[in-house]
């Protein structure tokens, strides 16, 4: 599901994790233990022979954080080896970002995670790569998210992508890390993660000016978080 009821304002709704449990191997309708005769479900079908257990726990199927697998293992990886670095404020907000993407899949094919040096996170974040063959670079997904999250004044995409190429990327980024650059492609970005948690529309709207006009304000984490 790209889009979501909350999307359009600042994405509000986050993803909620599932679990699936597993029926029980051979059970059928209807089959239960006799109460009290000490023989739970797991043993109860033809020959207990020896070695099998006397209770049978099923499995559970634990459901990825996003709704979209390539999302949930990029957003996962991040978060598990970029602790040091971070590139987004929460898991959340990465598969809401990672989501709303016009190509989910090609914003977490290229930033496969495979290092936790902050160099290594940064260029498998979302200001690392320059985007070709069908991945999603970094001014097409801060322009994307900014025309998601704060519409007001904003020419077209392409107008935002031209601008946004000027811009020098981080050779390190910090998503919860404080900022002095006002006007860089950093900055912009933690700002687009401060209005993506703006608690109501006046709130957001001052963020989006804020980035309109290349302010910087304190991130939507801090270090150690």
């Amino acid at each position: 599901m790209r889009a979501r009821e909350a999307a359009a304002c600042a994405f509000a709704a986050w993803v909620a994790g599932c679990q699936v449990v597993a029926p029980l191997p051979d059970a059928e309708d209807g089959d239960t233990s006799a109460a009290g005769d000490g023989i739970d479900s797991g043993a109860a079908t033809g020959d207990a022979g020896a070695g099998s257990p006397e209770s049978w726990v099923p499995p559970t199927e634990e459901a990825g954080p996003c709704e979209i697998a390539a999302c949930s293992t990029h957003c996962a990886r991040s978060m598990d080896l970029c602790e040091l670095t971070p590139q987004y404020p929460s898991v959340e907000a990465c598969c809401t970002i990672c989501e709303a993407m016009p190509s989910p899949e090609g914003y977490a094919g290229c930033r496969a995670v495979e290092t936790g040096d902050p160099a290594g996170c940064t260029a498998a974040g979302p200001l690392g790569p320059e985007g070709d063959d069908g991945c999603v670079g970094r001014c097409e997904a801060a322009c994307a998210l900014y025309a998601a999250v704060c519409p007001i004044e904003l020419a077209d995409i392409a107008a935002c992508e031209a601008l946004c190429a000027l811009l020098p990327a981080p050779e390190v980024f910090n998503a919860c890390g404080s900022l002095t650059a006002e006007g860089s492609l950093g900055c912009s970005t933690q700002q687009i993660y401060a209005a993506l948690g703006a608690v109501d529309k006046k709130e957001r709207d001052k963020v989006c000016r804020d980035i309109l006009e290349g302010r910087c304000p304190k991130p939507a984490c801090a270090d150690g978080d």
